[in-house]
């Protein structure tokens, strides 16, 4: 054989879509994690939890930093005189229209976790958080716990994907570097080492960060969608069902991915969003409707007033680190985990829009939404608990994935109850689809294999493997660490690619 002809080995991996170095060290390096994770579980464990445990104690206050500075960057951005410029030609347009648009950024920038944490979280927070003395005021801790859930789904985890997908499109359509993460540190990396081994690394570790914050968000999908058919059908809520669900789901999240954005994550997307609109909907007529009215407002005043406190708080005693660790910097880790994959995403489908439209709507639009949800969702779960405690709070307390089936089992008639709870196992089942599509295309466009039908079967299967991993490693525990875990050296790179944003921005680069 010629020494310039591809062994039989190195034919074999462009097949299943792994072309370049690059893929085949992440490839490597996550069939170790996979091979060696199921070989010794326990330790595993043992080092995820470790892990995380050093970082919050080191690095807890990078997270809040980073998060709060973000929330502000976007919002100066959007004020900015040039941010009117268009990502891309000055005559393009959109490539999808506002509500396909929308559509596309709920499906792949929240998933299931609004289902999964928007009746268990607020009853979590009513029962122990910080910012409530526990003196007996049992409103002033259901307010509290609203805002609490809202500030962890709102702007601050909406600015870390904005402002990567500003600087991926500033720097993709508008300086002609190809579309991927490591065109955010365009400023810092220079035409020199975009395209050489700095940007390969950065883009590599947006592999990394993909794969584990995805899997988290699968992992708690599959805990959700199992509760709910237990609901349906009686399925016991076990790992191994979970994990059976995440491989069969996969097949069909392979399928849409390799239908393509325009077609099965854009009509899969728009579909999430009409069904839970007629979910949230049933939720307002059947629930303590003026009840949530009022709470929606006070909800959105207790928000914007307590933005930056809350945003900047960082805590100072045991109790409270803990609290801090298990939800704000793991929701920070998480967001950040996501947004290599969701920012690209973000740039991939905003193409011919401007600076101020992207930064303003989709900070906004979905904050805004993901209030009402919260809300509508959250409130109800509180009304229930408030006047019969213990209707919502002993599901939690058994499993978080049992919140919304308790929920639904507290609203109106049998045969309502049923059809709730089918509309919710269908978008548990539809989001945890349109999450492992799209992260697949983009894991695949981050490794230059973007047309590969192979490779996207590959990743698809990549992503349930780690899934399932992580599930067998300590559920919730390991998929909280990991996102904490992979979120630092994110947080990291948020700093960099801020700084090289705002030095281009001020020398008016944009």
């Amino acid at each position: 054989m010629s020494p310039s002809q591809p062994s039989p080995t190195g034919r074999l991996l462009d097949r299943i879509g792994l072309p370049t170095f690059a893929s085949r060290l992440a490839f490597a390096v996550v069939a170790v994690f996979v091979i060696g994770s199921v070989s010794s579980i326990g330790t595993v464990s043992a080092g995820l939890i470790g892990t995380k445990d050093w970082v919050i104690q080191h690095f807890d206050w990078l997270f809040v930093w980073v998060a709060t500075g973000s929330v502000l960057v976007v919002a100066l951005l959007a004020i900015h005189p040039r941010a009117n410029v268009r990502l891309g030609p000055e005559d393009s347009t959109p490539e999808f229209t506002n509500l396909a648009w929308f559509a596309m950024l709920f499906s792949a920038g929240l998933a299931s976790g609004i289902l999964y944490w928007a009746t268990a979280e607020p009853i979590l927070h009513f029962e122990a958080n910080p910012f409530w003395p526990g003196d007996g005021d049992r409103e002033g801790a259901l307010s509290t716990a609203l805002r609490l859930t809202v500030m962890h789904w709102g702007l601050h985890g909406w600015s870390f994907y904005v402002l990567a997908a500003l600087a991926i499109s500033i720097y993709s359509y508008r300086h002609g570097v190809p579309l991927s993460f490591r065109a955010a540190l365009y400023p810092l990396l220079g035409p020199k080492h975009i395209d050489r081994w700095p940007g390969v690394a950065v883009d590599l570790l947006a592999l990394f960060g993909t794969v584990c914050g995805v899997a988290t968000s699968i992992g708690l999908s599959a805990a959700s969608l199992n509760a709910t058919l237990g609901g349906l059908v009686g399925l016991d809520v076990t790992v191994s069902n979970q994990i059976v669900i995440v491989f069969a789901v996969c097949s069909l999240g392979i399928l849409s991915a390799l239908s393509g954005v325009a077609h099965g994550i854009r009509r899969l997307s728009e579909v999430n969003v009409w069904v839970s609109a007629g979910l949230l909907s049933v939720f307002v007529v059947l629930g303590p409707t003026w009840f949530l009215g009022g709470q929606l407002l006070e909800t959105v005043a207790d928000y914007g007033l307590r933005l930056v406190p809350d945003g900047l708080w960082l805590a100072d005693t045991p109790e409270d680190v803990s609290w801090q660790a298990s939800w704000t910097v793991f929701y920070w880790g998480w967001w950040l985990a996501w947004t290599p994959f969701v920012s690209l995403f973000i740039a991939r489908i905003s193409r011919g829009r401007t600076v101020r439209e992207l930064a303003i709507a989709v900070m906004l639009v979905p904050t805004l939404v993901t209030i009402v949800w919260m809300t509508v969702l959250g409130g109800t779960a509180l009304h229930q608990e408030f006047m019969n405690p213990g209707s919502v709070s002993a599901a939690v307390s058994q499993d978080f994935s049992r919140g919304i089936v308790a929920v639904i089992g507290n609203l109106g008639w049998p045969r309502v109850q049923l059809l709730l709870m089918v509309t919710a196992t269908f978008l548990l089942f539809s989001w945890l689809v349109t999450s492992l599509d799209s992260a697949t295309l983009v894991i695949c466009h981050l490794l230059g294999s973007e047309d590969s039908a192979s490779a996207k079967v590959f990743w698809g299967l990549a992503l349930a493997s780690v899934t399932a991993v992580l599930l067998l490693a300590g559920g919730l525990l390991a998929l909280q660490a990991v996102s904490i875990v992979v979120g630092l050296p994110l947080a990291v790179l948020m700093v960099l690619l801020t700084g090289g944003l705002i030095r281009d921005v001020l020398a008016g680069r944009l």
